[in-house]
């Protein structure tokens, strides 16, 4: 692990280049991993049309196999990303690369794993329920107002209404 996983934070209204940068950034990955990727998705807050959101991309890897040691994890280091480890979430591996407005997360995961199903399944409600999408600003930006020097408790303050948000989307699924 690399250096201090804390930073500022501060939500921005959507910016609809969100999703190119998804795109350039998910042939990057798509191109260094090669078959190691299971699959490779955009997630989080800019991954939602209209949704206010820290202007860093988030982008899911799903990979086979354990994590650890896994080649893809040397493959993302290689493409100029900070490892941090876990970062507090078990059966992830979190990446990050700060590059002046092309701030970018990846998060690599089991395929098809649990951490890889509730990414999508927020992502997916929150793109099919605008009124939920919507409702979750709010929270952030008393997060980031809250916490304007610190990434961990922002994540913290508003950590109940993701938990809640899965949960409606998990009941919604059935």
């Amino acid at each position: 692990m690399a250096g201090e996983i804390d930073e500022p934070v501060a939500v921005r209204p959507y910016d609809p280049s969100w999703p190119e940068r998804f795109a350039r950034e998910r042939t990057r990955l798509a191109d260094a991993l090669g078959p190691l990727a299971r699959g490779i998705e955009h997630i989080g807050s800019t991954a939602v049309p209209g949704l206010d959101a820290k202007p860093v991309v988030d982008v899911l890897v799903g990979i086979d196999g354990p994590l650890d040691a896994h080649p893809a994890l040397a493959a993302v280091e290689a493409l100029g990303y900070e490892s941090f480890g876990e970062a507090g979430v078990p059966g992830r591996r979190y990446f990050r690369r700060r590059a002046a407005g092309d701030d970018v997360n990846v998060h690599v995961v089991a395929h098809g794993g649990e951490v890889w199903a509730d990414n999508l399944l927020l992502r997916d409600h929150l793109r099919a329920h605008p009124d939920d999408a919507r409702a979750y600003a709010e929270p952030k930006r008393r997060a980031a107002a809250a916490a304007p020097d610190s990434l961990l408790r922002y994540s913290d303050l508003k950590a109940d209404v993701v938990r809640a948000l899965v949960a409606r989307a998990r009941d919604e699924r059935g």
